[in-house]
């Protein structure tokens, strides 16, 4: 099946296990709009909902298989284009992946099939699991070959993703679409009452930024350029997105998928939002805003109101990089309230039962174990961490497990999101100020730029940057876990563990050397 596959039309299905009933449809369609509303969204596609692939009944999950392929996809109707998406035989995506739906307690079992020309990996983000099983560069898939992967879920309810993890490859492959989100429920988040209607009032917002050219074609090039930059942007794989919405609470998971692009989030009508949750899971509380910083990698969820404006409409908008080609402020997604009654849900004062007590943990924190220094050669062509590139062969650290650490990251290359595979973390500090509330929870990507800096601020000559973090690792990377080789000396040999990675989440940076490996071992 080393073929190009054309799936016009099929990417826009309903979900796997499908919540398709009448009044779910009505709520999304544009029956349920005024005449305003329709003639208002006249020039907009509707938001592309990737399909949903879960097993609510059952706490062993066999994902039915996921295949990897060279595609077609019409980013504008009539002119498709080369991508890259992600199938199976229940739900056809041309462009991105399906949404991945788990349970804490289950175990999961994956079959992914390589059908490109190119060898793939495939990272699971923001999942606590072990090294061997983790997808980084070192879990290749040959062409025509399949990974086969069980992974039991043991971390609390949290919006995810997967994406290739090629070495000098990931910048591309994600460009064109190998990514999609992966959500974990438990019983606590069930409990909350909060919109969970996938599609409906539960909304995934995947962000990323393009060039696309007069034939339809997107156009990878960075030439000039430290990272890629887009003039277009979508949602999804959607191009000038709507969304019909029920009026009441919604809720919003968002991934910024770009390769190189932050955006800061705000609604043009000013108004507020709350964040409920980031990478890693539930805040304390709800975090009124107005506006919202996300870096490449991260992600939030938020909410917002919508209750007693029925027939509405709602633009969702970002600033991003100070660029001359392009905006500084563009639209990202028009949100249409329906005149149909929506499922009842609401923002609760409190979100965790297990409350993060961040200013005790910054108290008590060890020093500084450990320091990453990220720079760049004056031409930006090659990305340092620590004065050296990655190389494949090197484990840079090994680390006890379960053992808490403070890793200190500076840049004298301008801000960086750092991402680290395999955990979840605490930010301590951003250039040496406490993080706002928004960041006190779990973290898997830390940004050095702070929200009170503007998106795309250079940095004066000779500024260093900052941040610094509270980590532990509670799972082994050994590459083989029925018969581990543990023990440091035994943690620094490729030949026992499949190590997790660290690098910059500005994937060219990323591609061109900003990235280290470790190994996370028991002493005996």
């Amino acid at each position: 099946m080393k073929r190009r596959t054309f799936v016009k039309g099929l990417s826009f299905g309903l979900t796997a296990v499908s919540a398709g009933t009448a009044a779910v449809n009505l709520l999304s369609s544009a029956e349920s709009l005024k005449a305003s509303q329709l003639k208002a969204i006249s020039d907009y596609n509707q938001l592309n909902i990737p399909p949903l692939l879960e097993n609510p009944y059952s706490t062993r999950y066999k994902v039915p298989p996921m295949y990897v392929q060279d595609t077609f996809h019409e980013f504008y109707p009539g002119k498709p284009a080369s991508a890259v998406g992600i199938s199976t035989l229940y739900s056809q995506c041309s462009y991105l992946g399906p949404t991945i739906k788990v349970k804490r307690g289950d175990i999961v079992d994956f079959e992914m099939y390589n059908f490109r020309q190119e060898e793939v990996t495939n990272h699971w983000h923001g999942l606590h699991i072990p090294g061997y099983i983790d997808g980084g560069p070192h879990q290749v898939i040959n062409v025509g070959e399949k990974l086969c992967t069980t992974m039991h879920i043991n971390q609390e309810a949290s919006t995810n993703w997967y994406h290739s993890h090629t070495c000098e490859k990931t910048a591309e492959q994600v460009y064109m679409g190998h990514a999609g989100m992966f959500i974990i429920e438990d019983e606590h988040s069930k409990a909350l009452g909060l919109p969970d209607l996938y599609g409906v009032n539960d909304i995934p917002v995947i962000f990323q930024d393009k060039i696309i050219d007069d034939t339809g074609q997107q156009i990878y090039d960075t030439r000039g350029k430290p990272v890629f930059l887009g003039d277009k942007y979508l949602v999804n794989g959607t191009l000038n997105p709507y969304s019909i919405v029920p009026p009441g609470w919604v809720r919003l998971r968002i991934l910024n998928a770009s390769n190189g692009r932050d955006f800061e989030i705000f609604f043009l009508d000013e108004r507020p939002f709350w964040v409920i949750a980031s990478d890693g899971g539930f805040l304390n509380q709800p975090v009124k805003k107005d506006s919202l910083l996300i870096p490449p990698g991260e992600r939030f969820e938020i909410m917002v109101n919508f209750t007693g404006e029925p027939g509405i409409i709602s633009n969702f908008y970002a600033k991003t990089i100070i660029d001359l080609q392009y905006e500084e402020e563009f639209e990202l997604l028009c949100l249409v309230t329906s005149t149909v009654p929506g499922p009842l849900a609401t923002l609760p004062e409190q979100l965790r039962h297990e409350f993060i007590d961040w200013e005790t943990a910054a108290a008590n924190a060890p020093s500084v174990t450990r320091k990453f220094n990220l720079s760049a050669s004056a031409d930006m062509s090659e990305h340092y961490i620590n004065d050296k590139l990655f190389d494949m062969r090197v484990i840079n650290h090994a680390i006890p497990i379960d053992t808490y650490e403070v890793w200190e990251i500076t840049s004298t290359s301008g801000p960086h999101p750092f991402h680290v595979h395999g955990c979840s973390f605490l930010i301590l500090s951003i250039n040496d100020k406490p993080p706002g509330m928004e960041y006190r929870g779990w973290k898997d990507v830390v940004h050095h730029t702070p929200p009170d800096i503007p998106p795309g601020t250079q940095p004066e000559a000779g500024q260093v940057f900052s941040a610094k973090i509270l980590i532990k690792f509670s799972y082994p990377t050994y590459r083989n876990p029925n018969n581990p080789v543990k023990g440091k000396e035994a943690a620094k040999v490729l030949a026992n563990h499949m190590p997790y990675m660290y690098h910059c989440h500005f994937l060219e940076h990323e591609d061109k050397g900003m990235m280290g490996q470790f190994t996370v071992y028991h002493d005996k």
